[in-house]
């Protein structure tokens, strides 16, 4: 099935029209050490609820903050639509300030400390990648969802 397909099957399950409906693009998650799939099911089981980006790869990449409200078609690293989230909440906080209330939302990790040295190993990761520095404090765009449409 198409990402437009899926899509269209979304408005007729919840009798919304395409002008009335936000569509904020497609979604692939991927990560250091969890395959796009591995984060698919956290997602599809409701284990992850959250997505963590530092603010200055935003920045540098010329994109939005993203906004509440904004929904995503959710692929695998195939291209197959398998879900769709809504962000329910949008925080700036400094890496070294996440709590791990907040943490645990991204579904990977047992406890802060190995959640906070994946983090930093990402942060780091990006800061290569986007020509910023990685710091302790670098702000992170903390993205809460919930999914509201599944296959």
């Amino acid at each position: 099935m198409t990402t437009s397909e899926f899509w269209k099957s979304y408005l007729k399950a919840t009798n919304q029209s395409e002008e009335n409906a936000v569509y904020s693009g497609e979604l692939v998650f991927e990560d250091t050490g969890f395959t796009g799939e591995t984060q698919l099911s956290l997602v599809l089981s409701g284990a992850k609820t959250a997505i963590f980006t530092p603010l200055e790869s935003i920045e540098v990449n010329l994109e939005n903050i993203p906004v509440v409200g904004e929904t995503y078609v959710v692929l695998d690293p195939s291209d197959e639509p398998h879900c769709i989230i809504e962000l329910t909440d949008v925080t700036i906080v400094p890496l070294n300030e996440i709590s791990w209330d907040l943490a645990r939302r991204d579904g990977e990790n047992e406890n802060l400390s190995d959640w906070q040295d994946k983090m930093r190993e990402f942060v780091e990761d990006e800061a290569d990648l986007c020509g910023f520095e990685a710091r302790e404090d670098s702000k992170i765009v903390c993205e809460i969802f919930h999914v509201i449409y599944k296959k």
